[in-house]
């Protein structure tokens, strides 16, 4: 039996960085993988799909279509293969995974390649894909064994015609027709794709909004959007079956109506990948969701098992997975940054992207907080304009007593990327004055914050002599 201070389980963002920041502490660390070094972000989900976007927008000219594109851009579309996108998510994958490799052998990290499963809470068997069987020791253990696509009991995949999002990205051939169930983020990330390549989409949900955790306004531009890019989102409306035909994929509603497509694709969340590690044996279980619950320094209830990434629930993402990782090993085995991530972005990879941060118009109402908005639309601002990219919207919410900033929210090209500015200035405390007295490069899209700043203000200082005038009156 080989004896580790650390050993992880599972080799995507959470699990690499545990294992890195634990060798960083000058522990010997183990991490074991179950299938591809990795895990499902590199080769089913993260960067599989924000290399497909990438390359469906390159391919498309879609950022160009407003300056060269031909009108009828459905003739061009046609020309575009699943080979041509499936040889860019493959190119990067490789390179990913290649330097992932050398960043863990690097560090003095040891790889397993096998099925983990624990004996009890200090010792793991590896089932090799050898057939045979090690064991390994750990003082600490972390669990990175990240999501998988849920798939409900009622509906039959047949991983052809019947998707998951892992599914959509081995399709061998683009479809002609697509329905996507569920608006979430996925089924709205693939949906607006599909779209964008010519396939006829039909997003289905039954709740009356596009994600609706999103700020309002943002969500109804991205409505818009989509419905631009010839995509039909059909709200409200809850399916009974999917019924695969000789030809078509028919799904059924509980108001009678159905509707008929070439592949359906089900993006019903996702659930943790736990159902082989036998937690009994350490003492583990998961809760109602699903998912393993943990404290603020990502213990779980068994002392010296850690948990980070998607196995623990939301935010569910790579970027606060990274982080967790960190923390997770500080927390461990230094007992240093033993803290919660309370301020950080989402990026939502539509076309056209969101990112946001901070407070919405609905949570500030809850909490009873007064404030103002100030507001920058793409279409003035100069690199917008030369890029082609005019649609899309800088949404800047702040206090209306003291103007600190509380939220930002931005849908259209680069949001994902300009969104720090924001979080750099909340994290600050900062007010919205950080905005209008610096000077930004131009043209650049970083400058649409001075233009929002600039426009709350003016609405916070046209109120004040408003409300003046009516005092004196």
């Amino acid at each position: 039996m080989e004896n580790y201070d650390a050993i992880i389980i599972g080799s995507g963002p959470a699990g690499q960085k545990a294992a890195i920041a634990s060798r960083k502490l000058g522990k010997r660390v183990a991490i074991i993988e179950g299938w591809d070094l990795g895990g499902s972000s590199l080769h089913t989900g993260t960067i599989p799909s924000k290399t497909l976007r990438e390359a469906i927008l390159d391919l498309t000219n879609f950022q160009q279509k407003s300056f060269y594109a031909r009108k009828d851009a459905l003739l061009d579309r046609k020309e575009i293969s699943i080979t041509d996108l499936s040889y860019r998510v493959a190119l990067v994958k490789n390179h990913l995974k290649a330097h992932l490799y050398r960043e863990l052998t690097k560090n003095d990290i040891d790889i397993f390649t096998g099925h983990a499963s624990f004996v009890d809470k200090h010792t793991i068997e590896v089932k090799l894909y050898e057939n045979e069987s090690i064991l390994l020791r750990g003082e600490k253990i972390f669990l990175a064994t990240g999501s998988a696509p849920r798939k409900p009991e009622h509906i039959t995949f047949d991983h052809k015609r019947v998707l998951t999002s892992t599914d959509l990205l081995l399709m061998d051939v683009i479809p002609k027709s697509l329905i996507v169930i569920g608006a979430g983020v996925i089924g709205c990330e693939y949906a607006s794709m599909m779209a964008i390549l010519g396939v006829k989409v039909t997003l289905i949900d039954k709740n009356k909004r596009l994600l609706a955790f999103l700020d309002h306004e943002i969500g109804s531009h991205l409505q818009v959007a989509l419905e631009e890019n010839q995509l039909e989102f059909i709200r409200e409306k809850e399916y009974t079956s999917i019924d695969i035909k000789e030809e078509e994929v028919l799904v059924s509603f509980s108001d009678g109506s159905h509707i008929s497509a070439e592949k359906v694709l089900v993006t019903a969340g996702r659930e943790a990948n736990v159902k082989k590690l036998d937690l009994y044996k350490a003492g583990l279980s998961v809760n109602k969701r699903g998912y393993i619950d943990v404290s603020e320094g990502f213990q779980t209830s068994t002392d010296n098992i850690y948990a980070v990434g998607d196995v623990i629930g939301g935010p569910c993402l790579s970027s606060t997975s990274y982080m967790q990782g960190v923390y997770a090993a500080n927390c461990a085995f230094s007992k240093s940054a033993c803290k919660a991530m309370d301020i950080y972005p989402f990026g939502i990879y539509t076309i056209p992207e969101i990112s946001y941060i901070g407070e919405t118009e609905e949570t500030l109402k809850e909490k009873g907080i007064a404030y103002e908005v100030g507001r920058a639309y793409f279409y003035e601002i100069s690199k917008c304009v030369i890029t082609g990219n005019k649609t899309g919207l800088c949404k800047l919410l702040f206090d209306k007593k003291n103007l600190k900033l509380l939220g930002a929210h931005i849908i259209g090209h680069g949001a994902a990327e300009i969104i720090h500015i924001a979080q750099l200035a909340i994290s600050l405390n900062a007010t919205i004055h950080y905005f209008v007295d610096h000077v930004f490069n131009f043209p650049t899209y970083a400058e649409m914050y001075a233009v929002a700043a600039r426009n709350g203000i003016n609405k916070t200082l046209h109120k004040e002599t408003q409300t003046n005038e009516e005092n004196r009156v």
